[in-house]
């Protein structure tokens, strides 16, 4: 199935439009409905979560299993962009408790290994 340009352009704006809804449905909500506790601390942490959801698996594919793995192995792990970066990353975000400041290390790690690298 091949979708034109419209009908591409239509989904975007409908995938925008479902994302920006959902992420601003408790604005609009009445006060007493508002989440509390919890539920209020995981939407809170909710984009960290999906970003690590999504970046994780991609980091350690590549990683050897168990103990199983040899010193070379863990040597071309220990110079891989993706790896370095998400320690760069855990670092900065440990030391400084920024997300933002975490994430642009780690992806200013990744992007400049990458350039050494080709």
């Amino acid at each position: 199935m091949t979708y034109g340009a419209g009908d591409l352009a239509l989904l975007i704006v409908l995938l925008a439009g479902v994302t920006l809804a959902a992420r601003n449905f408790f604005l609009v909500l009445p006060k007493r409905w508002q989440p509390r506790g919890t539920v209020a601390e995981a939407l809170r942490v909710a984009p960290l979560a999906a970003l690590l959801a999504i970046t994780v698996p991609e980091i350690v594919r590549d990683l050897p299993v168990g103990a199983a793995g040899t010193g070379a192995a863990w040597a071309s792990i220990a110079t891989d962009p993706r790896f370095v970066s998400a320690f760069v990353l855990a670092a900065v975000l440990r030391l400084s408790r920024q997300s933002l400041w975490g994430l642009a290390a780690g992806a200013g790690t990744y992007l400049l290994l990458l350039a050494l690298r080709g």
